[in-house]
C-alpha cells in the first residue's frame, strides 16, 4: 500500500502539531476537579454521599444475599464524566457486628440512574 506524498505531508504536519501541544495532544485533563479527573469528596457525611453508600450496600445485598449494614463512610473520590463516578471507602458489618471495609464504585447519571460497578472487600 503506497502512501501519496500529500497524505504523508498531512500526517507529518498532524504529528508535529500534536507533539507541540501540551500533554502531547492528549486532551484528557490532568488536574483534579476538572471533567474526567477524580477529586476527593470533601465531606463524607454529606447526605448525598451517605445515600450513595446505602445504595451500594443495598445493591450488594440484592446481588449476593450477604446481609450487610452500612456503618460509616470513611471517604472517597468523585469523577465528573457523563454523570458522576464515585469511589467510596465504606464500613459495613454483618449481623455479627464485626465491621469490614469495602471499596464501592457507583455510577450516577444525570437522570438519577445508578449502577453499582464494584463492591470489594478491602480489610
Amino acid at each position: 500500500m503506497a502512501t501519496s506524498p500529500r497524505r504523508f505531508l498531512c500526517l507529518t504536519l498532524l504529528l508535529g502539531v500534536l507533539l507541540a501541544l501540551p500533554n502531547g495532544g492528549d486532551a484528557s485533563p490532568r488536574k483534579p476537579g476538572i471533567v474526567g479527573g477524580y477529586k476527593p469528596i470533601p465531606d463524607a457525611e454529606d447526605a448525598d454521599i451517605q445515600d450513595l453508600a446505602w445504595y451500594a450496600v443495598r445493591q450488594h445485598r440484592r446481588e449476593t444475599g450477604e446481609r450487610l449494614t452500612l456503618t460509616r463512610v470513611l471517604g472517597g473520590q468523585q469523577q465528573i464524566a457523563e454523570g458522576k463516578n464515585y469511589r467510596l471507602v465504606i464500613g459495613a458489618a454483618p449481623r455479627s457486628g464485626v465491621e469490614s471495609l469495602y471499596l464501592a464504585e457507583v455510577f450516577e447519571s444525570w437522570k438519577n440512574y445508578r449502577e453499582l460497578k464494584v463492591f470489594q472487600l478491602i480489610v
